[in-house]
């Protein structure tokens, strides 16, 4: 068995209204924030599709979720992503 080590680095121009804020999500568990984008009263996280089939490799798709999925895709302005095996 090997291990994969993958790094995403992202990086975004946001709307000035757009805020990253701590967020607990279950308030029984008051110590467990995590840091999210909050959109008009609304929590995003990031949660990357693990793998995406490549039928074109000079071809980007992104799949989308009901709500602001692709205004945020729109603001990015690098996306990079590394994979080696961890020795």
């Amino acid at each position: 068995m090997k291990t994969l080590e993958v790094k995403i680095t992202a990086e975004f121009k946001i709307p000035d209204e757009w805020e990253i804020i701590d967020h607990v999500a279950d308030a029984s568990f008051p110590d467990d924030k995590i840091t999210v984008l909050k959109i008009n009263g609304e929590y995003y996280d990031f949660f990357p599709e693990c793998l995406m089939k490549i039928e074109a490799p000079d071809t980007v798709l992104w799949s989308a979720d009901e709500g602001q999925t692709e205004d945020i895709i729109d603001c990015m302005s690098q996306f990079r992503v590394k994979m080696q095996e961890k020795k």
